[in-house]
């Protein structure tokens, strides 16, 4: 499974052709193994991508103890999210240098 691309499309999941054949270059470029193989199916997903392109860590305001992230890659920088989040989560404070991720920084 490979994936790494960020196009604006609106809510518009699919795929396109430049994006599968970019990423198929990518990655025959780094396992030229690749080369051979066939490819079966692509398909494509809505990645949330905030305007400042920074993560959102949130604690919803009415049903405590239920907390958000948001970001353009929940997977890959999963364990990046929650070493910030677990602490807050475990011991019920929130550390300050969080504040600049929340989601009223949109003034939505």
């Amino acid at each position: 499974m490979l994936g790494a691309t960020v196009e604006d499309v609106g809510l518009d999941d699919g795929t396109t052709s430049d994006a599968t054949a970019w990423l198929a270059e990518q990655a025959i470029e780094r396992f030229p193994a690749l080369r051979h193989l066939r490819l079966v199916r692509t398909w494509g997903c809505i990645r949330v991508y905030t305007p400042d392109k920074l993560p959102i860590y949130a604690e919803s305001k009415t049903q405590p103890g239920a907390y958000a992230v948001a970001c353009h890659s929940g997977v890959t920088l999963a364990a990046i999210h929650a070493e910030h989040i677990a602490r807050w989560i475990w011991e019920g404070v929130k550390p300050p240098y969080l504040d600049k991720f929340s989601p009223e920084r949109f003034h939505v």
